[in-house]
């Protein structure tokens, strides 16, 4: 039997420089925590490797309970995933058929693409405006009411790779909007703990509302894979008939529990990231009159000529960042924010990369 039509189309997705982890590099290209997770994690993971279970199938007891309480919402509202990607699959699966419509606003995250690419729907791309980055809301709303192919709409909040937001209120309209012609909504929040931006006050509201979250970003737990659903518990029980029951393993709940019991870590990190290294970045970037998004996270989006030339000069300087596709096919250089130390480094960085290109 051959393979789907649709996956021969497909772009392989394959992350740039495979091994940059071991090269000593600062890593400022994938949006991750720059400094290691809370040393409670690491302990409970030594203690866990210690406890002779690993031949063992994985039990989750109260982890789903825990994060909705750290979440702020009802513990039948929380479904764990492997990672935020896992999230984001499930939902296209449940909602995509071959033929079907779905609403990704342009630019996007990646693996939203992928996910609806393996269900062969067709993507309609309302653009951001090209200059300001402001969302378009009219031309979501505009399609949704006038395509009734349209079964899902994902929106990035903040979107990825722009760093820009759209405000609660548009969204509420967007759901409701949606809610009337039997249209599910996904609002990833991967970078919540970053901006504070979340609809998780609207779950009892809209039984079209899904919410993905991870551990990947602010908490450090990329490595373990572990992320989670919120919405009305009717869903999440339809959803769980497509995760496997052992999808998530036992060092991604593990690392988890551990992190939720020092939240203040993560969250003095993200006080440093937003307090500290994002206003200096943003200025010093306003010193050298290079343009830049105005974003809720921990990246910021560059609109800079020559974008492949500077990422070569930081790489070598000892610097990652990463290359995107921006609006207008203008592409741009997307930059990871972590501590004071590494904006500094950054910063020094950048500086020789922008005398050297001057000359």
């Amino acid at each position: 039997m051959a393979i789907k039509e649709r996956i021969k189309k497909m772009s392989l997705y394959k992350p740039p420089l495979e091994g940059r982890a071991s090269k000593g590099y600062l890593l400022l290209d994938f949006n991750e925590r720059t400094i290691a997770p809370s040393p409670k994690v690491r302990e409970a993971l030594k203690k866990f490797i210690d406890s002779d279970r690993l031949q063992i199938y994985p039990e989750y007891g109260d982890l789903e309970a825990k994060i909705a309480k750290y979440a702020g919402v009802k513990p039948d509202q929380v479904m764990v995933t492997n990672g935020g990607d896992q999230g984001i699959d499930i939902i296209s699966r449940a909602y995509l058929d071959e033929g079907d419509n779905i609403i990704i606003p342009f630019p996007g995250f990646a693996m939203h693409y992928q996910s609806v690419g393996i269900q062969g729907a067709e993507i309609l791309e309302p653009s951001y405006n090209e200059k300001t980055g402001i969302f378009p809301l009219e031309k979501v709303l505009n399609l949704i009411s006038n395509n009734g192919k349209i079964k899902l709409v994902i929106l990035c909040n903040p979107n990825n790779p722009l760093g820009v937001s759209i405000s609660i209120e548009d969204v509420e309209k967007i759901l409701k909007k949606a809610e009337e012609r039997g249209i599910a909504v996904l609002h990833d929040e991967a970078y919540f703990e970053f901006s504070g931006i979340t609809c998780k006050d609207l779950i009892d509201k809209y039984d079209n509302l899904y919410i993905m979250r991870t551990f990947s970003k602010a908490f450090g737990l990329v490595a373990s894979r572990v992320g989670y659903l919120i919405s009305q518990e009717k869903n999440l029980q339809q959803l769980q008939k497509i995760r496997g029951p052992y999808d998530v393993n036992m060092f991604a709940k593990t690392a988890v529990l551990a992190a939720l019991e020092n939240v203040n870590y993560m969250k003095e990190y993200v006080k440093e990231v937003m307090e500290k290294s994002k206003p200096t970045l943003e200025n010093f970037l306003k010193e050298k009159d290079v343009n830049f998004f105005p974003s809720q996270a921990n990246f910021l989006f560059l609109k800079v000529p020559r974008p492949k030339e500077i990422i070569e000069g930081l790489k070598k300087e000892g610097i990652l960042v990463r290359p995107k596709k921006g609006l207008g096919d203008k592409d741009g250089i997307r930059i990871s924010i972590g501590t004071l130390e590494d904006t500094e480094k950054f910063m020094k960085a950048f500086n020789k990369v922008f005398e050297r290109m001057s000359k």
